[in-house]
């Protein structure tokens, strides 16, 4: 599928405008429709910022090779179904930033590596539900109101008892 029709099945998906979309992204409406249209490719800047406000990466909007709708990568399900141990020792190749990644991942707290390694898993929608409360909020020590708001909309909601009902006075 081509970027610029992953774009606006995305934006469609999403319920975005396609102005709220331009303009969150800093161009013009024409300009996103032309891209949409598959005229015109985006530049660099310009992608990252529409796949920042969609809640994809770049990688999925111009890989035509990955598919609409996103599905996330089940790679613990596969190594389980394996038989492999999944905290067995391998060896393989590397690039800088990947080695600094496995290391700044191995020095940080359980959570946080439980969370680095549950994103290839998680489906797009919770990407998103986490990057606008991270980033639209701004958030740098969320308080424990926004913490249990925050659990509430992930958590499954319970049925409530029925009110009684108050008996009516007989006169």
């Amino acid at each position: 599928m081509q970027t610029g029709r992953k774009i606006l099945n995305l934006r469609c998906d999403r319920k975005i405008s396609q102005q709220d979309l331009a303009r969150a992204c800093l161009i013009t409406p024409s300009a996103l429709s032309k891209i949409e249209a598959g005229i015109n490719s985006p530049r660099a800047p310009i992608i990252w910022r529409i796949a920042k406000q969609l809640g994809v990466t770049v990688e999925y909007l111009m890989d035509e090779s990955m598919p609409y709708p996103y599905q996330g990568y089940s790679y613990r399900h596969e190594l389980y179904n394996k038989n492999v141990d999944p905290k067995s020792m391998t060896r393989m190749e590397a690039t800088r930033e990947e080695k600094a990644f496995l290391k700044a991942l191995r020095e940080s707290n359980h959570i946080a590596r439980e969370v680095a390694m549950a994103i290839p898993e998680t489906s797009v929608e919770v990407l998103r539900m986490i990057h606008f409360l991270i980033h639209s909020e701004k958030l740098q020590n969320p308080s424990a109101t926004l913490l249990s708001k925050f659990e509430k909309m992930f958590s499954t909601p319970t049925k409530k008892a029925p009110a009684k009902r108050k008996k009516a006075k007989k006169r």
